[in-house]
């Protein structure tokens, strides 16, 4: 999967580049998650702009990286949250547990 990482001054921004977010591609996005905790920021930004569909797998995923990321004492906020992949989160409720904006 395409994942690009624009650090800036307090924050980065971990954008998936992919259309569909089926879960298989956890570990290399878990890893970008770890890379960039590992640089000291206090705030990632993940950028689901590109994402039209994420299965249960996905979901899991995105728990896994705000588990990691709050556990270091840092905030995980997802972005460009499409409706479909926004109606899916709310679904199960996650709409209430992370943190959406529109744009970063």
């Amino acid at each position: 999967m395409d994942i690009v990482i624009n650090d800036q001054q307090n924050f980065s921004v971990i954008k998936l580049n992919k259309k569909s977010v089926l879960g298989n591609e956890g570990v290399e996005f878990h890893n970008s998650v770890l890379t960039t905790l590992d640089k000291g920021v206090n705030e990632i930004l993940i950028d689901l702009s590109m994402v039209e569909y994420i299965t249960s797998w996905g979901i899991g995923m995105l728990v896994h990286a705000f588990t990691t990321t709050t556990n270091r004492n840092a905030k995980f906020v997802l972005t460009g949250v499409g409706e479909k992949v926004f109606d899916i989160l709310a679904k199960v409720r996650l709409n209430s547990v992370f943190t959406i904006k529109e744009a970063f």
